[in-house]
């Protein structure tokens, strides 16, 4: 399958060594793989910030998107970001302002996975304006944890996009990923999958499901260096082409200690 083709390719490229990995903002701005999120938060008091790369080769030309997040703690169940992405090509540009939230419901212990809902709200600013609302619920689970073959953690959950333009238009779809970190924490490497969304103005452009690969490497304690390919042409639904491009990205995270929050 055309989907599943390029993991082989990647596959020598993901033996990578450091120090200690940890979930990363997704480019749809919650902790998440690239187009997903899972039921993980970063830390009260904790920031991450990242910024991505790609290039898309469509047949109107080369269009460079950057996403660009920032997400911070509230507390150790919740979190919330806000991000910028934007699109442009030879003939216009398109920008995105997502703002998103994400809560943990129930925590993972021995037999239980942990859950999370969530909520992301963004504009699209191109010609005309779409409206894009985004809820989802989501749950992880550790499948494998071995001190010497490292830790693998599954994720299930299903997402709720309504479009609003001149028409407004739904849809509902689950989506699946899995995640292996490498023994001691350096490096993450996680695949993702979402049907395919035949909505509203997106009926000629959505040829293909979601998926994405993408390898995110601790290079301080404090940031990251991540690559990987994806076929989510923007952060909320799906590909132009089907067809899966590189990115590339980096990030950065710092914990505010509590004595600095008082005077």
């Amino acid at each position: 399958m055309r989907t599943l083709s390029w993991l082989g390719a990647v596959g020598a490229a993901i033996l990578l060594l450091c120090s200690a990995a940890s979930a990363a903002p997704s480019h749809l701005g919650p902790t998440g793989i690239v187009a997903t999120p899972t039921a993980d938060v970063v830390g009260a008091r904790q920031y991450d910030v990242a910024v991505d790369y790609v290039k898309w080769d469509t047949p109107a030309g080369h269009v460079k998107c950057w996403p660009t997040r920032l997400l911070a703690g509230v507390s150790d169940k919740v979190e919330a970001g806000v991000g910028y992405v934007r699109w442009e090509d030879s003939t216009f540009s398109m920008k995105v302002v997502p703002i998103n939230v994400k809560a943990v419901v129930v925590p993972e212990d021995e037999t239980s996975p942990a859950v999370a809902l969530g909520a992301a709200y963004g504009r699209y600013k191109a010609i005309g304006e779409v409206k894009v609302t985004t809820l989802y619920a989501v749950a992880t689970k550790t499948l494998s944890e071995a001190e010497a073959k490292g830790t693998i953690h599954g994720s299930l959950g299903l997402m709720y996009n309504r479009y609003k333009d001149s028409d407004s238009d739904s849809a509902t779809k689950p989506f699946v990923s899995l995640e292996y970190t490498t023994a001691g924490g350096a490096t993450t490497v996680a695949i993702e999958y979402k049907p395919k969304e035949d909505v509203g103005f997106l009926g000629s452009l959505a040829r293909d499901a979601v998926s994405s690969l993408v390898v995110r490497h601790m290079v301080t304690p404090d940031a990251w260096a991540e690559t990987g390919l994806t076929n989510a042409w923007h952060t909320f639904c799906n590909p132009v082409d089907g067809d899966h491009e590189w990115f590339i990205g980096v990030g950065y995270r710092w914990v505010s200690e509590p004595e600095e929050w008082y005077y």
